[in-house]
């Protein structure tokens, strides 16, 4: 399977997962769960080649750096796993403890990541060497900086978040849902993994040429959304029975 179809089916999942959870905007205890969706949507679309071919020129053209979109795309890949997070801790803890817990574990580090891995993309071949597929393009020392940055933060986000779905499945009613959002959280830790492998072996480089980063990637986003519409559609028709 190309990687471009790999992509048309992500975001194919996440445009129906969204549409179904498309009520919960303002419901305030599934927000963050739509958000994690509706970001790793934006991620996936902008970390994309054909971003990278009409989006990436434009951002070139104002920017004088290539590859501004994957980096926007990151951003939005360290928010939506920050969600996770945070819809996990919501159904773990009061409202307050939840609030501070997120503050001092996830929102200050997320914060710190940001603005340095800007720097470290800056000041690499990240935005001085153009490739339709960000995935390909060579490590220099800012650069692998830059992956072993963004992966490990990735790691510690996504690794957060499994430990709360961990005591979450403890639960009968929450475990098979928790086990699905595991699953889709190893699979974007497996693709933080080989993304830093890959970078500090740079030999592997062409082996690896993105696909499995790809692969990873991309189920991890496909399960959450539609493990996250699948839960809405059984709150729903819970809701709806038991008003009759």
């Amino acid at each position: 399977m190309s990687v471009a179809t790999l992509i048309a089916i992500t975001l194919g999942c996440i445009a129906w997962s969204l549409w179904i959870r498309r009520v919960t905007w303002s419901c305030r205890w599934e927000v963050a769960a739509t958000l994690n969706i509706a970001l790793q949507g934006v991620a996936v679309f902008l970390m994309s080649p054909w971003a990278s071919e009409t989006i990436g020129h434009v951002l070139y053209q104002l920017t004088g750096k290539w590859n501004v979109e994957d980096y926007i795309g990151h951003d939005a890949y360290i928010v939506a796993a920050s969600a996770i997070v945070y819809n996990s801790l919501g159904r773990l803890q009061d409202d307050n403890a939840m609030q501070r817990s997120f503050k001092q574990y996830v929102e200050r580090p997320a914060t710190i990541c940001i603005p340095v891995l800007l720097a470290t993309f800056w000041m690499g071949n990240g935005a001085a060497v153009y490739r339709a597929d960000f995935f390909q393009v060579p490590t220099d020392f800012w650069l692998s900086a830059y992956w072993i940055l963004l992966c490990g933060t990735l790691l510690y986000l996504l690794g957060y978040g499994a430990r709360a779905m961990l005591v979450l499945r403890r639960d009968p009613q929450s475990r098979k849902i928790a086990n699905i959002y595991l699953f889709a959280s190893v699979s974007g830790m497996l693709a933080c993994a080989t993304r830093i492998v890959t970078s500090l072996v740079p030999a592997l480089q062409p082996i690896e040429n993105g696909r499995l980063v790809w692969v990873f990637a991309c189920a991890c986003g496909a399960i959450f959304a539609l493990a996250s519409a699948h839960s809405w559609r059984i709150k729903t028709r819970w809701l709806t029975s038991s008003r009759h």
